[in-house]
């Protein structure tokens, strides 16, 4: 088991993840901006974005290797990727909280949704068309979402989980149906839906 977290790049995620909440004590409000296509135009807070990192480290590690290989020489290999995303997920929740009751740091906490939630929709995009495309997909994501999510006022659109609020139970929950249904298309999906020649588990 030890060496399969080591092939699955465990260590290096777990790494990058505690570096992303490090930062997330740092930068707080820092934000870069971001020209709008629609609405007016905003910024992205660094620690909205944080969370694409580990999410597409993880994405690498779950698909790196000979599939074929895998497959024959492990048993319900789906369902051991499963299980690392599901560490991957408690892992951000549990380093959320803490940050945050330690450091007062709200931001932690959209840092944590956002992982969870660019994780779900890198399972989902990872199913339809394969985990490079999904990478790419889950990097765009925030910006996009920065660039056109935003109504008049300056507030977020309600798909536009990744910028909403630290605090928004809209947000949250999205993100967490993103991931349920990452996590269900995961063991379901032996090859991407839509292009079958790409490589996955």
């Amino acid at each position: 088991m030890i060496w399969w977290l080591k092939a699955k790049g465990a260590p290096a995620v777990a790494a990058v993840t505690l570096g992303a909440y490090l930062m997330a004590i740092v930068v707080r409000q820092e934000a870069i901006p971001v020209p709008a296509v629609i609405g007016p135009s905003g910024q992205l807070l660094v620690t909205q974005i944080l969370g694409v990192l580990p999410v597409v480290l993880l994405l690498h590690g779950i698909d790196r290797g000979d599939t074929i290989a895998e497959e024959v020489a492990l048993r319900h290999k789906s369902r051991r990727d499963l299980a690392l995303c599901c560490a991957f997920a408690l892992l951000t929740l549990l380093l959320a909280a803490i940050v945050h009751l330690l450091w007062d740091r709200p931001e932690a906490l959209s840092l944590g949704r956002n992982c969870i939630g660019l994780l779900g929709a890198a399972l989902v995009v990872r199913a339809a068309l394969g985990p490079g495309i999904a990478a790419i997909c889950v990097a765009a994501l925030p910006l996009a979402c920065a660039a056109a999510g935003r109504r008049p006022g300056g507030s977020a659109q309600p798909w536009a989980w990744p910028i909403h609020e630290p605090t928004s139970a809209l947000g949250a929950t999205e993100a967490t149906v993103l991931f349920a249904i990452g996590c269900a298309l995961a063991l379901w999906r032996n090859r991407p839906l839509l292009n079958p020649l790409a490589r996955t588990t």
